[in-house]
C-alpha cells in the first residue's frame, strides 16, 4: 500500500496533481480508492473532480464529503480541498450508496447491512460517509451495526462552513445531500485499526433527559429541554445556536463509555433541542466542555497505539467542536500522527465509531483509522516517537497558556461541582426527612382542626349570643388553621417531588376570565375593580387547570390584601416568545428592595401588612412558584415601595 495526499486550490492545480509521476506510476496497483474533502459544498465541483480523477483511474473507489476544515499532513487548512489517493497492491474495495431522506433511516440502515453482509467477503473494515443534518444518521448506523460485522467501522458525516447549510456527499458519480454511502475493503493482506479520543469533561449537575424521540430532546428533568442552554449558558435559540453551543455538548454514558452529543437546533417555542446523534429518555447527562491538556494527553496515547500498529496511512475523522475549541493550537492533536505515516482526513459532523466492542455515532471525538496491507514485519520501519514530539509541546513557557488556564478553570470547576453535589446529597437527605415529619405532621392535624371547624359552625348556628360569639372566633381560626395545614402538605408532596401535573388542553383565557369572576367576591368586599386585558382573546394549550386555579387565586388574593380600599387591580395575560406570559398589577403598598429576592421561599413574609388585617402565613408565593417552574415556566416580581407590585408567570405554549 502506498499513500498519496494533496492539497487542491482550483482547476489547474487538479492537471499539475494528476500529471504527477507518482500518481502515473501507481495506476499498476490492484485497487485505489480516492478521497475529496472540500470546503466547496458544490456538486459541479465534485462532479469534476471525479470525472477527472476518473480519465487517469477508471476503475478507481471514489467518495467525497463538504467538511468544515481539511487535514493535511496532520494540519488543518481551510476553504480549500484535500485528495487522498490510496493505492493497494491485493485489496479489494466495494461502493455502496444510497439516498435517504427523513424519516427513512431504519429501511436504509436496514438495506445497508444486508447489502454489507451479501458481500460474501472477508471484510477488514466498513468506511462510512452521511448528512446528519438532513436525517438520523445514528439511527441509520445503529440499525447497520446490529449484529455487528466482525471488523472496524469509522468514517464521518459531512458538514458545512455556514452555519447548519446543506451538506454533501459523493459516490464518484452521484452527489446526495441527503444519503449514505459504504465503502467495504476486503483482502487478505489488508489491516485496520480504529482507534477514538473524547477529552470532554463535566461541568454542570448530573441531569436526566425525561423526553426524548431519536435525536430530539423534548424535556430534561420535565422542564423543556431548551431551558438549560438558555438557563446556565445563557444561548439563545436564534440562527447562532449551534456555533454558540459546539464547545457545551450533553456528556452521557454507552456501555460504560463517556460519549458527547453535540445538539446543533433549538426551539424556544416548544423547548426543544435537536442533536446531531441519538439521545435517549432516561439517560443520565451533564452539560460538558472540552480540557485542551486532556485532548492531548489522549491523542499522546492514540498515537503511541498507532505507531505500534505501525501503519501506512491514517486517516482522521475529528468533529468540528475540537477544532472550535482548541483553536489556533489544534494542530497539536492532529500534526504529530504525520510523524508515524502521512496522515489527511478532515472535520465532521459527527465520527461513525466502531472497534468491534463499541459501536455508536459519535460527537466530539477524533477517530483515528491506520490503514497496513501486508504483516507488521512486511512494513516500512518507524522511529519510535517521543512525548515531546507527540505533543508538540512549544520550548517557549509562555506560549499556548491558555490551554493550561482553561485546565485549571475546568479542574477547579469539576472539583467545586463534586463537592456542592455531596452537599446537595446531604441536603435531599435532609429536606426528605422534614417533608416526611411535616406531612405526617399536617396530616394528622387536619382532622382533629377539621373537628373543630365543623363543630364550631354547628354552635354558632345553634348557640346563645355569647356562644355564637366565641364560635366565630373559633371558626375563623380553625379556618386559618385548616389553609396553613394544607398548604404545609402541599409544600411538603412539591419539595418531595410529587408534583403530579395533570396536563390537558384547555383555553387559557376563559379559564382566567372565570377565575377573576371567583376572586370579584373577594375584592368587591374592598371596592376593589379588576381589570382584565388579553390579546389574543383565545389561546389553547395544554396546562394543570387545578394548579394553575391555585396559582391565580393566590396572587389575585394577595394583590387583594395588599392594595387599599377602592383602587383597581389589573390582569394582562399575552404571548412573548413562545411563552404565554400573565401579570398581575397592583397598586398597594409594594415591597421593600431588601425582600423581593426571598419574597418566593418559604415562609418569608413582606414587613408590609395587609392594609385591612388579613391574614399572611407565608407559604403561598413558594407553592406558585413550584407550581410554575414544575410547568417550565417562570415566576417573578418587579416591585417599588409604595408603588405597587407586579406579580407574573410565564407558560410555554405546548399540545
Amino acid at each position: 500500500m502506498v499513500q498519496y495526499n494533496f492539497l487542491l486550490s482550483d482547476e489547474e492545480g487538479l492537471k499539475v496533481i494528476l500529471q504527477s509521476y507518482v500518481l502515473r506510476s501507481a495506476s499498476a496497483y490492484k485497487s485505489q480508492f480516492v478521497q475529496i474533502y472540500s470546503a466547496r459544498c458544490d456538486c459541479e465541483w465534485f462532479r469534476y473532480l471525479g470525472d477527472s480523477i476518473k480519465v487517469l483511474f477508471p476503475d478507481a473507489v471514489i467518495v467525497g464529503a463538504s467538511s468544515v476544515g481539511e487535514v493535511l499532513e496532520g494540519e488543518i487548512h481551510t476553504n480549500t480541498t484535500v485528495i487522498l489517493f490510496s493505492f493497494f497492491e491485493d485489496a479489494s474495495l466495494h461502493l455502496i450508496s444510497h439516498e435517504c431522506p427523513a424519516g427513512g433511516e431504519e429501511e436504509a440502515g436496514a438495506r445497508l447491512k444486508t447489502e454489507i453482509e451479501e458481500t460474501r467477503v472477508d471484510k477488514k473494515g466498513v468506511f462510512i460517509l452521511s448528512t446528519p443534518i438532513s436525517h438520523d444518521s445514528g439511527k441509520i448506523f445503529a440499525v447497520m451495526m446490529e449484529q455487528g460485522h466482525g471488523c472496524p467501522v469509522f468514517g464521518g458525516g459531512a458538514g458545512y462552513y455556514a452555519n447548519l447549510g446543506s451538506t454533501v456527499i459523493f459516490d464518484g458519480d452521484r452527489c446526495y445531500n441527503s444519503g449514505i454511502i459504504s465503502v467495504i475493503f476486503s483482502g487478505e493482506r489488508l489491516f485496520i485499526e480504529v482507534f477514538t479520543s473524547l477529552g470532554w469533561y463535566p461541568l454542570s449537575r448530573e441531569m436526566t433527559i425525561t423526553g426524548a424521540d431519536n435525536v430530539t430532546v423534548t424535556t430534561i428533568d420535565d422542564k423543556p429541554a431548551f431551558s438549560v442552554y438558555k438557563k446556565y449558558l445563557g444561548i439563545k435559540s436564534d440562527d447562532n445556536f449551534f456555533q454558540n453551543s459546539l464547545e457545551f455538548p450533553f456528556l452521557l454514558y454507552k456501555d460504560g463509555q463517556a460519549i458527547a452529543r453535540t445538539p446543533f437546533l433549538a426551539s424556544d417555542e416548544d423547548g426543544t433541542i435537536r442533536f446531531l446523534s441519538d439521545v435517549h429518555a432516561g439517560d443520565k447527562c451533564r452539560i460538558a466542555y472540552g480540557d485542551p491538556r486532556t485532548i492531548l494527553a489522549e491523542s499522546a496515547e492514540l498515537q503511541k497505539k498507532m505507531n505500534d500498529f505501525r501503519p501506512e496511512a491514517i486517516f482522521l475523522f475529528t468533529c468540528i467542536c475540537r477544532r472550535f475549541l482548541m483553536q489556533q493550537d489544534v494542530d497539536l492533536e492532529t500534526r504529530p500522527f504525520n510523524k508515524i505515516a502521512p496522515t489527511a482526513g478532515f472535520y465532521t459532523f459527527g465520527e461513525f465509531y466502531s472497534d468491534g466492542i463499541f459501536s455508536s455515532l459519535l460527537n466530539s471525538s477524533m477517530v483515528a483509522v491506520g490503514f497496513r496491507e501486508g504483516p507488521f514485519a512486511e512494513s516500512l520501519p518507524h522511529k519510535e516517537p517521543s512525548l515531546t514530539e507527540l505533543t508538540e509541546l512549544n520550548k517557549d513557557p509562555f506560549a499556548n497558556q491558555h490551554s493550561r488556564i482553561l485546565s485549571r478553570l475546568l479542574y477547579f470547576i469539576n472539583i467545586l461541582t463534586n463537592e456542592l453535589e455531596d452537599q446537595n446529597r446531604e441536603l435531599k437527605t435532609l429536606i426528605e426527612l422534614k417533608n416526611e415529619l411535616l406531612g405526617v405532621a399536617a396530616h394528622d392535624l387536619r382532622n382533629p382542626t377539621g373537628v373543630i371547624h365543623g363543630f364550631s359552625g354547628l354552635l354558632k348556628e345553634r348557640g346563645d349570643e355569647e356562644s355564637k360569639y366565641f364560635a366565630d372566633i373559633i371558626l375563623g381560626e380553625s379556618a386559618k388553621m385548616l389553609q396553613l395545614i394544607n398548604d404545609l402538605l402541599d409544600i411538603s408532596r412539591i419539595e418531595a417531588g410529587k408534583l403530579d401535573l395533570r396536563l390537558r388542553e384547555k383555553d387559557y383565557i376563559s379559564f382566567v376570565r372565570k377565575n377573576i369572576r371567583m376572586n370579584e367576591f373577594l375584592s368587591g368586599k374592598k371596592g376593589i375593580k379588576i381589570i382584565s386585558d388579553f390579546v389574543p382573546e383565545e389561546l389553547t394549550f395544554s396546562f394543570d387547570s387545578g394548579k394553575i386555579d391555585q396559582v391565580l387565586n393566590n396572587l389575585i388574593s394577595n394583590a387583594v390584601k395588599y392594595s387599599y380600599p377602592d383602587t383597581a387591580i389589573e390582569i394582562k395575560v399575552h404571548v412573548e416568545d413562545g411563552y404565554i406570559l400573565t401579570q398581575v398589577i397592583d397598586h398597594g403598598q409594594g415591597i421593600p428592595e431588601s425582600e423581593v429576592a426571598d419574597i418566593f421561599r418559604p415562609f418569608k413574609r413582606s414587613s408590609v401588612k395587609p392594609t385591612s388585617g388579613e391574614t399572611s402565613h407565608g407559604l403561598g408565593l413558594a407553592i406558585v412558584k413550584k407550581i410554575i417552574e414544575g410547568h417550565g415556566g417562570e415566576v417573578g416580581v418587579i416591585s417599588q415601595s409604595g408603588s405597587g407590585s407586579v406579580f407574573y408567570f410565564t407558560l410555554p405554549l405546548r399540545s
